[in-house]
């Protein structure tokens, strides 16, 4: 299924999203080692929702990416 605006599908949307957050990430010096795309969409209300599943992280990529986020909100 092809969204007309901006044509792609959901799915390819969603491995965009991914990548981008993926090149974000590693210029914040942050590493996703697990980051991939949930391989089953979850319908709501009849849309399917691509998941991004960003894995697990170490200690060290759990604070620096906590101290990041708290900058972000200030």
């Amino acid at each position: 299924m092809t969204t007309p605006s901006q044509g792609r599908t959901p799915a390819e949307a969603a491995r965009e999203a991914m990548g981008e957050l993926a090149d974000a990430a590693g210029a914040a010096g942050i590493r996703f080692p697990s980051l991939r795309l949930d391989p089953k969409p979850v319908g709501e209300d009849g849309v399917l929702a691509h998941l991004i599943d960003l894995g697990r992280i170490n200690l060290a990529t759990a604070k620096k990416l906590t101290k990041i986020l708290e900058a972000a909100r200030k």
